[in-house]
């Protein structure tokens, strides 16, 4: 007897708690699918912050990025561009 009144309180801890365990597991998923996110954003804040910086302090850097985006090369210099390949005719495979 006194088992079946153990096994019958265990059987109603877990019909109780339960929900609550399922409530903490997805929760606990949530909470580190937020913590990646916060990682990425804290990621990109520091290289756009790095990247500030470097446009309000180094000239040299500047002077890359202007003729980067205009297309101007020094004498003497030879620039190399590597561009991805276009994507094949016909889809994927």
């Amino acid at each position: 007897m006194a088992t079946l009144i153990v096994a019958g309180g265990v059987a109603g801890a877990v019909v109780l708690f339960y929900p609550e365990w399922i409530r903490h597991a997805a929760l606990a998923e949530q909470l580190e699918e937020e913590r990646a996110k916060l990682r990425a954003e804290e990621l990109l804040r520091e290289q756009r912050t790095r990247e500030v910086d470097l446009l309000q302090n180094d000239p040299e850097y500047v002077e890359i990025i202007a003729r980067d985006k205009i297309g101007v090369m020094k004498e003497g210099e030879t620039i190399f561009r590597l561009d991805a390949a276009p994507p094949a005719a016909g889809g994927a495979h």
